[in-house]
């Protein structure tokens, strides 16, 4: 006797808090009650015009969603007692209920979305930035947003909680920046671009390091250091990532040497500027064109190319031969006021 009344307090108790929470099992399971049990009472009040299944259903909905068009009436005493005594607190209870849990599930997803709690693992083709410094990224995100396709979804993941939000961008707050499931809710896994920017070296090669585990191997990692040393090991252990050294000792001594050199290359370098800057592209998978065609191509449409990167080197090459063959795969680095498309140019 004590396993069937356990048994049967755990049901009590599942009911109970099912009830409490008022899950969307049960509450469509109310309602669909509601609704039988109004048909079947309509039935017996004799009001078989609005018993056909389908009138029943638009004279329901109407009468639920509180929008009462008229056109349709119980017509008997009955009815309208049934009407008023049963389907008038029941429906418009259920619907207010529907709204009050959509709107709270709506404002749950928000909360967790300005929390960092997010969970981004599905995004594909998006650009991940991992770190936060206070002064650099939110310039870093003006950059990056200034020249974001479509179908790309900048996520930021930081150890700082973040109250001022970014409307541009997702974010994820994560205590270490190294962990596998806060690399894989910022969506690293599917990546397309991942760019690691903190406010410490050390920090930056560990996040390399992880994200380099996790990324697919067509996705561009880039990394930013102010030690040589950390950009050695990367080197080493991650040839694939671009690494980005602090150039501030090398841009002062070339200003005093060529004036005006910092501000062309600072110009290059950002599209919030207005005027030309710096894009590169990818050779598609075509026919392989001589350097030079491809540089009168470019120049008919308002960009000057500067240099080639072919799959096997890692610096780009100024001003190659006018024959010089581009194939697939290669790398041009131009300065144009807009992006060029490779396939437009690939004619």
């Amino acid at each position: 006797m004590l396993l069937p009344r356990l048994k049967l307090a755990r049901i009590f108790d599942k009911a109970f808090h099912a009830m409490a929470d008022l899950h969307w099992t049960l509450l469509f399971m109310l309602i669909a009650f509601h609704a039988l049990s109004t048909w079947v009472l309509f039935g017996l009040a004799g009001e078989r015009e609005l018993t056909a299944p389908t009138t029943f259903f638009y004279w329901y909905a109407t009468t639920a969603y509180t929008v009462g068009y008229g056109d349709l009436s119980p017509q008997s005493d009955a009815g309208r007692l049934v009407t008023a005594l049963w389907v008038f607190p029941g429906a418009i209870a259920a619907f207010t209920t529907i709204v009050a849990k959509v709107l709270a599930a709506i404002g749950e997803v928000w909360r967790v979305r300005r929390s960092g709690k997010g969970d981004y693992s599905k995004m594909t083709a998006s650009i991940v930035l991992i770190g936060y410094h206070p002064a650099r990224t939110p310039k870093m995100i003006d950059e990056l947003c200034a020249d974001l396709s479509p179908d790309q979804t900048l996520v930021l993941l930081t150890r700082q909680t973040l109250t001022d939000l970014d409307a541009r961008i997702r974010y994820v707050q994560s205590e270490s920046l190294t962990s596998t499931a806060a690399l894989t809710r910022a969506g690293v896994p599917g990546a397309s671009r991942v760019l690691v920017f903190t406010d410490a070296d050390s920090d930056t090669l560990s996040a390399t390091l992880a994200a380099c585990a996790l990324a697919p191997a067509e996705a561009h990692i880039v990394c930013y250091f102010e030690d040589e040393d950390h950009a050695r090991l990367i080197d080493q252990h991650c040839p694939q990532v671009e690494v980005v050294l602090s150039a501030g000792p090398e841009m002062v001594a070339r200003a005093c040497k060529d004036p005006g050199a910092s501000q062309v290359i600072s110009a290059l370098t950002s599209h919030l500027d207005e005027g030309a800057t710096l894009f590169s592209l990818s050779w598609p998978d075509r026919d392989a064109r001589p350097f030079g065609d491809l540089a009168r191509a470019l120049l008919d449409l308002g960009a000057t190319l500067l240099a080639i990167q072919t799959g096997r080197d890692t610096t780009p090459t100024f001003n190659p031969a006018p024959d010089h063959a581009v194939g697939p795969g290669d790398r041009l680095f131009y300065v144009a006021s807009n992006r060029v498309d490779a396939a437009a140019l690939a004619g």
